[in-house]
Formats: structure tokens, sequence, C-alpha cells
């Protein structure tokens, strides 16, 4: 009898652990394109362009200076968050920096994330 209290107890307490490392995270993001356009392996010109708004970067970038960059944002701001992922963001500003292209444009991204944590 004592046995399947103290299992019952130990499980209890495992689960509400778990539980407990899980939180609803609500994120805003600051989204920065610049493109540089080359001729002939010579910067031609720069285009700028950025956005904020609530959200996190969804799996894709804008590829586009004309794109509305809001619909590059997840549309749902609030997800619950566990485990090493919480731990990462909890109440913090994620910081990422991508650049891609070729010989005649350069993209490249900076965006940061800041999660509030509740």
């Amino acid at each position: 009898m004592n046995f399947k209290i103290i299992a019952f107890s130990i499980l209890s307490t495992v689960v509400l652990s778990s539980c407990s490392d899980c939180l609803d995270c609500q994120s805003t993001t600051d989204l920065s394109l610049t493109v540089e356009y080359y001729s002939n392996g010579t910067l031609d010109s720069t285009s700028s362009n950025s956005y904020s708004g609530e959200g996190y970067i969804n799996s894709t970038l804008p590829t586009s200076m004309t794109s509305d960059f809001s619909s590059y944002l997840s549309p749902v701001s609030v997800r619950e968050t566990c485990g090493d992922e919480l731990k990462d963001i909890n109440n913090s500003t994620v910081s990422f920096e991508t650049v891609t292209g070729d010989s005649s444009a350069l993209f490249k991204y900076s965006w940061s994330e800041s999660w509030i944590c509740k």
C-alpha cells in the first residue's frame, strides 16, 4: 500500500513540475531588409525597408522590397513554449542576421524578436 502512495506522489510531482515548465509567450519582431544591387561587380544601388509588429518570423523571409512584410510574421503572436526553447526566449530579445543572393543582388536580413512569457 505504501508503495502505491509513494509511486503516485512521485508521478504527481513529475507531472506537475513538467506542466510548470511551459509558459504562454508573446512576441514582437523588428525586421529589416537591405538589398544591394550590383552591376559588373560594382555596387549599383541600395534599397532598405523595415517593419515592426506582433508575431515572429515564420519559415520564410521577404524576397521583394515591395512585399507586405507583415505577411512574413506568424499571425499568432502568442504561443505556448516549453523546456529548452522557453529557456532560450523567456523575457528576452533574440537577434538574427542572414545574407542571401548572388552576384547581381545581396539580400541582407536582420531581425530581432522580443519575447514576454507569462
